[in-house]
């Protein structure tokens, strides 16, 4: 499993989430006006605030894309997903993460720190009126066998 879920706006909270295991830390960044500089410590996601609206991206070392929704998931599948990238989006917009394919039944997928290949499958979205999102799947892991 794994999960993406927001801080406290008011408190500047980020959470930064490793695709190897799953597990999230909440981090507080030292300028709160960019998204966190901290060491990564293997995270390869960034759920960051930003004036209230919460955003997710790769984290600037990590390997992370969109594997689409009607896309077959596999190995091969996602290990070329990762390789599209992941920019900045805004969570809290429905629309903006609808174009960018943050939708139930895609899969956030990465080439990780450990160098295996991780598939999240977004199983469930949910925000309460109107708010930022709380996103919520299985979490798939190929291990490095070289």
């Amino acid at each position: 499993m794994f999960g993406i879920t927001p801080g406290q706006c008011t408190n500047f909270e980020e959470q930064l989430t490793d695709l190897d295991t799953g597990q999230s830390r909440i981090v507080v960044p030292q300028n709160v006006t960019r998204p966190t500089e901290v060491e990564a410590g293997g995270a390869e996601l960034l759920y960051w605030n930003e004036s209230c609206d919460y955003h997710l991206r790769a984290m600037p070392q990590a390997t992370v894309g969109i594997l689409r929704k009607s896309t077959p998931q596999s190995f091969a599948s996602c290990k070329a997903a990762a390789n599209t990238g992941l920019g900045p989006v805004n969570m809290t917009r429905i629309a903006d993460r609808e174009a960018r394919g943050i939708v139930v039944g895609a899969s956030l997928c990465s080439v990780t720190d450990r160098g295996a290949i991780a598939m999240a499958v977004i199983e469930h979205i949910a925000a309460s009126n109107g708010g930022d999102p709380t996103v919520t799947g299985t979490l798939y892991v190929w291990s490095k066998t070289t």
